[in-house]
Protein backbone atom coordinates (compact mmCIF):
# COMPACT_ATOMS: atom_id res chain seq x y z
CA UNK A 1 0.00 0.00 0.00
CA UNK A 2 0.87 3.67 -0.81
CA UNK A 3 1.96 5.53 2.20
CA UNK A 4 -0.91 8.35 1.69
CA UNK A 5 -3.68 5.48 2.25
CA UNK A 6 -1.79 4.48 5.17
CA UNK A 7 -2.15 7.68 6.86
CA UNK A 8 -5.86 8.27 5.77
CA UNK A 9 -6.13 4.67 6.62
CA UNK A 10 -4.91 5.47 10.19
CA UNK A 11 -6.76 8.73 10.63
CA UNK A 12 -9.70 6.86 9.18
CA UNK A 13 -9.54 4.36 12.19
CA UNK A 14 -9.39 7.15 14.75
CA UNK A 15 -12.75 8.12 16.59
CA UNK A 16 -14.72 10.86 14.35
CA UNK A 17 -12.18 10.00 11.73
CA UNK A 18 -9.60 12.55 12.88
CA UNK A 19 -5.87 12.19 14.79
CA UNK A 20 -4.67 14.64 16.85
CA UNK A 21 -0.80 15.04 16.27
CA UNK A 22 2.12 14.36 13.70
CA UNK A 23 3.77 12.43 16.63
CA UNK A 24 0.79 10.47 17.09
CA UNK A 25 1.07 9.55 13.52
CA UNK A 26 4.14 9.14 12.86
CA UNK A 27 4.27 6.42 15.72
CA UNK A 28 1.60 4.48 14.34
CA UNK A 29 3.09 4.13 11.27
CA UNK A 30 6.43 2.97 12.64
CA UNK A 31 4.48 0.03 14.05
CA UNK A 32 2.51 -0.49 11.89
CA UNK A 33 5.56 -0.34 9.44
CA UNK A 34 7.14 -2.94 11.43
CA UNK A 35 4.29 -5.75 12.05
CA UNK A 36 4.16 -5.64 8.06
CA UNK A 37 7.75 -5.53 7.46
CA UNK A 38 8.01 -2.47 5.30
CA UNK A 39 10.64 0.44 4.93
CA UNK A 40 8.83 3.60 5.52
CA UNK A 41 11.69 5.39 5.84
CA UNK A 42 12.24 5.76 9.48
CA UNK A 43 15.18 7.01 10.94
CA UNK A 44 15.87 8.01 14.63
CA UNK A 45 14.61 11.41 15.60
CA UNK A 46 14.16 13.59 17.90
CA UNK A 47 10.91 12.15 19.28
CA UNK A 48 11.96 8.59 18.14
CA UNK A 49 11.56 7.10 14.53
CA UNK A 50 10.46 9.36 12.10
CA UNK A 51 9.78 9.50 8.24
CA UNK A 52 10.18 11.92 6.14
CA UNK A 53 8.47 10.02 3.44
CA UNK A 54 5.47 9.80 6.00
CA UNK A 55 5.78 13.67 6.96
CA UNK A 56 6.24 14.63 3.02
CA UNK A 57 2.84 12.88 2.03
CA UNK A 58 0.94 14.07 5.09
CA UNK A 59 1.40 17.38 3.46
CA UNK A 60 0.73 16.16 0.06
CA UNK A 61 -2.60 14.74 1.41
CA UNK A 62 -3.71 17.95 3.28
CA UNK A 63 -2.94 20.13 0.28
CA UNK A 64 -4.63 18.10 -2.17
CA UNK A 65 -7.87 18.49 0.49
CA UNK A 66 -7.88 14.46 1.05
CA UNK A 67 -7.49 15.79 5.04
CA UNK A 68 -8.30 19.01 6.55
CA UNK A 69 -5.67 20.32 8.99
CA UNK A 70 -6.28 22.09 11.76
CA UNK A 71 -3.17 23.93 13.81
CA UNK A 72 -3.49 24.48 17.47
CA UNK A 73 -1.04 27.05 19.54
CA UNK A 74 -0.53 27.26 23.40
CA UNK A 75 2.69 27.63 25.78
CA UNK A 76 5.39 25.02 25.76
CA UNK A 77 4.96 24.06 29.41
CA UNK A 78 1.53 22.34 27.81
CA UNK A 79 3.56 20.00 26.04
CA UNK A 80 6.01 17.20 27.16
CA UNK A 81 7.83 17.63 24.56
CA UNK A 82 7.92 21.61 24.59
CA UNK A 83 6.49 22.21 21.41
CA UNK A 84 4.11 25.14 20.76
CA UNK A 85 1.59 23.72 18.20
CA UNK A 86 -0.47 20.70 17.92
CA UNK A 87 -2.04 19.55 14.23
CA UNK A 88 -5.20 17.43 14.03
CA UNK A 89 -5.87 16.25 11.07
CA UNK A 90 -9.71 15.25 9.48
CA UNK A 91 -11.16 13.07 6.53
CA UNK A 92 -12.87 15.00 3.95
CA UNK A 93 -15.46 13.56 1.83
CA UNK A 94 -12.79 13.01 -0.71
CA UNK A 95 -11.10 10.47 1.79
CA UNK A 96 -13.90 8.09 2.18
CA UNK A 97 -14.24 8.06 -1.45
CA UNK A 98 -10.21 7.15 -1.84
CA UNK A 99 -10.71 4.60 0.62
CA UNK A 100 -13.73 2.62 -1.06
CA UNK A 101 -10.79 1.96 -3.64
CA UNK A 102 -7.89 1.80 -0.97
CA UNK A 103 -9.99 -1.19 0.95
CA UNK A 104 -9.50 -3.31 -2.95
CA UNK A 105 -5.85 -2.95 -2.34
CA UNK A 106 -3.45 -6.08 -2.19
CA UNK A 107 -2.26 -5.81 1.86
CA UNK A 108 -5.33 -3.74 2.89
CA UNK A 109 -6.60 -6.40 5.07
CA UNK A 110 -2.89 -7.07 6.64
CA UNK A 111 -2.61 -3.57 7.20
CA UNK A 112 -6.27 -2.88 8.46
CA UNK A 113 -5.90 -6.05 11.43
CA UNK A 114 -2.26 -4.87 12.83
CA UNK A 115 -4.03 -1.49 12.97
CA UNK A 116 -7.20 -2.68 15.45
CA UNK A 117 -4.79 -4.59 17.00
CA UNK A 118 -2.84 -1.72 17.70
CA UNK A 119 -5.33 0.91 18.53
CA UNK A 120 -7.09 -2.01 21.02
CA UNK A 121 -4.22 -1.29 23.43
CA UNK A 122 -4.48 1.33 25.75
CA UNK A 123 -1.68 3.05 25.58
CA UNK A 124 -1.80 3.68 21.62
CA UNK A 125 -3.74 6.86 22.22
CA UNK A 126 -0.87 8.42 24.08
CA UNK A 127 1.22 10.05 22.24
CA UNK A 128 4.20 10.19 24.77
CA UNK A 129 4.13 6.62 25.73
CA UNK A 130 3.77 5.77 21.96
CA UNK A 131 7.26 7.68 21.31
CA UNK A 132 8.79 5.93 24.14
CA UNK A 133 7.49 2.73 22.99
CA UNK A 134 8.64 3.31 19.51
CA UNK A 135 11.97 4.56 20.47
CA UNK A 136 12.61 1.15 22.98
CA UNK A 137 11.97 -1.18 19.94
CA UNK A 138 13.70 1.19 17.50
CA UNK A 139 16.99 0.15 20.05
CA UNK A 140 15.71 -3.34 19.79
CA UNK A 141 15.69 -3.75 16.29
CA UNK A 142 18.49 -1.95 15.32
CA UNK A 143 20.87 -3.02 18.09
CA UNK A 144 19.45 -6.39 19.14
CA UNK A 145 19.57 -5.36 22.98
CA UNK A 146 16.41 -5.87 25.56
CA UNK A 147 18.64 -4.93 28.91
CA UNK A 148 17.53 -1.85 30.09
CA UNK A 149 20.83 -0.33 30.75
CA UNK A 150 21.90 -1.20 27.32
CA UNK A 151 18.68 0.48 26.15
CA UNK A 152 19.86 3.84 27.99
CA UNK A 153 23.22 3.15 26.82
CA UNK A 154 21.95 3.41 22.94
CA UNK A 155 19.40 5.92 23.88
CA UNK A 156 21.52 8.64 24.91
CA UNK A 157 23.27 7.89 21.19
CA UNK A 158 20.24 9.37 19.60
CA UNK A 159 19.78 11.74 22.22
CA UNK A 160 17.22 10.40 23.39
CA UNK A 161 16.17 10.45 27.64
CA UNK A 162 14.97 6.98 28.81
CA UNK A 163 14.05 6.31 32.23
CA UNK A 164 13.96 2.63 33.55
CA UNK A 165 10.07 3.18 34.60
CA UNK A 166 9.24 4.20 30.76
CA UNK A 167 10.56 1.44 29.75
CA UNK A 168 9.20 -0.90 31.97
CA UNK A 169 5.88 0.61 31.05
CA UNK A 170 5.82 -0.18 27.36
CA UNK A 171 7.19 -3.69 27.77
CA UNK A 172 3.62 -5.03 27.75
CA UNK A 173 2.87 -3.05 24.77
CA UNK A 174 5.13 -3.99 23.03
CA UNK A 175 4.81 -7.59 23.77
CA UNK A 176 0.82 -7.20 22.85
CA UNK A 177 2.10 -6.45 19.23
CA UNK A 178 4.17 -9.25 19.53
CA UNK A 179 7.33 -7.08 18.84
CA UNK A 180 9.41 -8.45 21.53
CA UNK A 181 9.77 -11.60 23.68
CA UNK A 182 10.66 -12.42 26.63
CA UNK A 183 13.12 -14.78 27.35
CA UNK A 184 12.97 -17.37 30.20
CA UNK A 185 15.41 -17.36 32.68
CA UNK A 186 18.10 -20.34 32.56
CA UNK A 187 18.78 -20.03 36.49
CA UNK A 188 17.43 -22.07 39.41
CA UNK A 189 14.74 -20.20 41.38
CA UNK A 190 15.85 -18.76 44.52
CA UNK A 191 14.34 -20.07 47.44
Amino acid sequence: MHIQDLILLVIGSEAEKSLRGRTTLQKKLYFLSVINKTDLGFRPHYYGPYSSPVAENLDILVYARFLKEVTESYSTDQNVFGETRRHTYFWTSDSEIVMGEIKKEDGYTDWKQALDTLNSLPLAGDFNTLSIAAKVHYIFQQRKRTKRKHIKKFAKEYDWEISNLEIAGVHSFLKALSLISVKKSTRPQEK
